[in-house]
């Protein structure tokens, strides 16, 4: 089936897989502010039997979980459905409708039974950003010159590539370049057009796997991608790839499982933001080459630790729209959470209390200290700046401390967080003393084997 974009409008006939009871017409609508929407038009009369099914998943608010939409373009499988709403009339010749939303909606059909829970063998999704930070290509080109060196012949070489693949907990994931050829011939136009895009990929060993198992492990490679970038991000698709999604011949024959596109409630905001320009993508911090395998592995086995780092700074950076003081407050509390991760840091005692206590400026002080970045002139020094960014926040956060700070120091405060924060991500991928100007004694914030920090335990990580 082709790809669906917001707008597209879909009538087909919706079977719940209850033995005996008949199909009924709807219609699925990929809308931008409801995501994945199906309308069922039925009858609310009781003399009506051929509605009684349909009636009761409305009256009683409880849809089957899953059912199959046949369409002239194909079959659209829908899983874990919930009612969206309906509007009953009574009497007369009109008909009532009822809606839902299923969580994942895969336009293809599936083997097996219709009641079993959607699993993935494999699946791929497409991020922004993803093209610049691997700069992989499948696609590579020849051109030939004559003497003048005036072009006289392209010669184009669509190949495989291999990307890279790591371990991230019990997933192996992969970030590749494919392509995808398409010919197209009107009465007055002929062209072909390559599409030549970079996906990340996960698979589990333990073998099939709901979506949101792939999802939380391809959002933490995304989430990075923010950090290094510094600006928003979205999933645009995601395709599976399942023994159970087979593509046959008229005879049956299974001969090939095709890349299929899934629909997901959690990710269709994402897709309906404007793309961004190459200008506004910008460069990342460091590129994938940089970062590594080793890299990813030390990111992902460390993830659990620096949840409350990561979290709140990625919520914040991965918003178009924010206030300066929701950038403060959300990358001060990183720096707060990165400081206690840290641990004791040499000559951070002067940022203690009159009574010899860690304050605020304490743990944003570790932070600066570990990164141990040259400052500009007019920054004094480390414990000043680590108390300008502890007041501002402070400030800005308690009920108490009166008018919110001066709007241009709130400004330099939180550019400068946004910057630290962004650091800190590298140090936690364990290459931070590579790609980074580091003094004489510098020891890694971070090992690549997991936490580093001396003389406390692992917390468990938080849910978000």
């Amino acid at each position: 089936m082709r790809r669906l974009e917001f707008g597209d409008s879909l009538s087909g006939l919706l079977i719940d897989g209850v033995e005996d009871t008949p199909y009924v017409g709807a219609n699925f609508q990929l809308t931008r502010d409801s995501g994945a929407i199906v309308e069922v038009p039925y009858l609310s009369s009781p003399g009506v039997t051929q509605f009684s099914h349909v009636q009761s998943w409305f009256n009683d608010q409880a849809p089957p979980t899953n059912m199959l939409l046949l369409t002239p373009e194909g079959t659209i499988s829908l899983f874990d459905i919930a009612w969206s709403g309906h509007s009953e009339n009574w009497g007369g010749r009109r008909a009532s409708i009822g809606s839902v939303r299923p969580a994942l909606a895969v336009l293809g059909d599936r083997d097996g039974a219709l009641a079993d829970p959607l699993l993935i063998g494999e699946m791929r999704s497409r991020i922004d950003g993803l093209n610049e930070w691997s700069r992989l290509s499948a696609v590579s080109s020849d051109s030939g010159t004559d003497e003048e060196g005036r072009v006289q012949s392209v010669t184009m070489l669509l190949h495989r590539d291999d990307g890279i693949t790591w371990q991230q907990g019990g997933a192996t994931m992969a970030i590749r370049a494919g392509w995808f050829h398409s010919p197209a011939q009107d009465g007055y136009n002929r062209k072909t057009t390559v599409d030549d895009n970079v996906h990340i990929e996960s698979k589990f060993s333990s073998g099939p796997m709901p979506f949101w198992e792939h999802f939380v492990e391809q959002r933490k490679v995304a989430n990075l991608l923010v950090f290094l970038f510094g600006r928003p991000l979205s999933f645009r698709e995601h395709k599976l790839r399942d023994d159970r999604f087979a593509a046959r011949m008229n005879g049956g024959r299974v001969y090939e499982h095709p890349l299929t596109e899934v629909i997901s409630r959690s990710t269709y905001r994402e897709r309906r933001t404007e793309l961004p320009s190459k200008k506004e993508l910008g460069r990342p911090l460091a590129h994938m080459t940089q970062i590594g395998v080793e890299g990813l592995s030390a990111w992902s086995d460390n993830y659990g630790v620096w949840e409350r780092f990561i979290l709140p700074s990625a919520s914040v950076l991965g918003r178009k729209e924010r206030f300066i003081e929701d950038v403060v407050i959300s990358t001060s509390m990183s720096m707060e959470a990165a400081g206690r991760i840290l641990g004791e840091r040499p000559g951070e005692r002067a940022t203690y209390s009159q009574r010899g206590h860690k304050t605020t400026a304490t743990y944003v002080y570790r932070c600066l200290d570990g990164l141990d970045v040259l400052w500009p002139e007019r920054i004094r020094d480390r414990i000043g700046l680590a108390r300008a960014i502890a007041n501002n926040y402070n400030n800005v956060k308690h009920y108490d401390r009166g008018d919110f700070p001066d709007h241009d120091e709130s400004y330099v405060v939180s550019e400068v967080n946004q910057m630290i924060v962004r650091l800190l991500a590298i140090h936690i991928t364990g290459r931070g003393n590579d790609l980074l100007a580091v003094g004489w004694g510098y020891r890694p914030l971070v090992s690549t084997t997991g936490w580093a920090a001396p003389n406390r335990p692992p917390r468990p990580a938080g849910k978000r």
